[in-house]
């Protein structure tokens, strides 16, 4: 999922069409292939993520062209085929107050979000803004995005529910972290808002490792060991669990770290991240994973839940549990265990 932020490209050379988009999930075999032959057409292109926690809330904002004929390529480092003008209106209205909220076009690079190198042009890169305090967003709270683009065209509209805080509960796991025999599982535990329809949760590996030139010195790293990317919640309930077999633990470590030629290592802690998102991103991941068998065709729909175009505009929440121990047990299991016992844990 995501890495609850992340851009979305899509470039379709074939069909002499460009479109940029923004996901949070790498999900394959999306096709977006507009007619070669037909007229041209405003097709918006959006992607926006609302989470309550963030200090400043962006939406990308942008237009698919039609080129027939053209060189895509070349077309795509033209900023203007990119962008709306200036006199675009991108808003956002609390569905139960009527409160509306225009937001600044500025330009992500200076806001310290640069563009990803790549076929399109990265100067200027133009997203919508609103501070979180003028937005003020609420658990549970409905909004809808609302784009106008003038020449009397209809107003672009979506929809989505905030998703409130999440909490990584503290008995589940217990510290310290004691993974038992192989085949045993570890629990993870966490409580959401009814908001909330799909996880992302990962493991960050906190330890440090032996500088080969000054072997007193230890150099801390950081290993990012992903659990699932898609866990769906299956009820109303407002808790949610995931079961990590002990095993898997120790292997992805064996897997993941090189064995030294010199030196040593020392595991310091763990740090749970999740994050979550709406049923939005629930329904296209759905989608993602539709029709992809063996016997398909192959030939996935487009998601998209805007009235008019592509793109996504939902929620997202955050949390993080840091600083989880190891126990003995799963100390003598990094140690001598038949997974991690040549990668020099100390």
């Amino acid at each position: 999922m995501l890495k609850l932020f992340s851009r979305f490209r899509e470039f379709n050379h074939s069909s002499r069409y460009v479109t940029l988009l923004g996901i949070m999930l790498s999900i394959a075999s999306c096709s977006t292939d507009f007619d070669i032959e037909a007229e041209w057409r405003d097709i918006p292109i959006v992607y926006g993520f609302l989470s309550s926690q963030d200090t400043a809330h962006y939406i990308r904002v942008e237009k698919a062209f039609l080129e027939p004929g053209g060189n895509a390529l070349e077309v795509a480092q033209i900023a203007d085929s990119l962008y709306y003008n200036p006199s675009v209106v991108v808003a956002i209205e609390k569905i139960s107050t009527g409160e509306r909220f225009l937001l600044d076009r500025v330009d992500g690079t200076a806001e310290g979000y640069p563009r990803v190198e790549g076929p399109f042009a990265n100067t200027p890169n133009i997203l919508y803004k609103i501070t979180r305090s003028a937005l003020n967003l609420k658990s549970e709270e409905e909004v809808r995005l609302v784009i106008e683009r003038g020449d009397a065209k209809v107003p672009v509209t979506a929809e989505t529910t905030v998703i409130g805080d999440l909490e990584l509960l503290e008995n589940l796991p217990r510290e310290p972290i004691n993974f038992g025999a192989y085949n045993t599982e570890l629990r993870i535990g966490w409580e959401v808002s009814t908001a909330a329809r799909l996880f992302d949760l990962r493991f960050l590996l906190q330890y440090r490792e032996s500088d080969p030139n000054q072997p007193s010195n230890l150099i801390p790293k950081t290993l990012e060991f992903t659990l699932d990317r898609a866990i769906e919640r299956e009820d109303e309930s407002i808790r949610v669990s995931y079961f990590l077999r002990s095993g898997d633990f120790f292997q992805f470590l064996g897997g993941a770290l090189p064995v030294l030629s010199a030196g040593f290592r020392v595991f310091d802690s763990i740090d749970i991240q999740l994050v979550a998102a709406g049923e939005e991103f629930l329904e296209l991941t759905k989608i993602g994973q539709a029709n992809l068998g063996i016997t398909s065709a192959n030939e996935v729909p487009i998601y998209t839940n805007l009235s008019e175009g592509r793109g996504i505009f939902s929620s997202k929440a955050t949390a993080l549990r840091e600083g989880l121990s190891l126990g003995p047990v799963s100390i003598d299991s990094l140690q001598n265990g038949v997974f991690t016992r040549d990668l020099g844990f100390q």
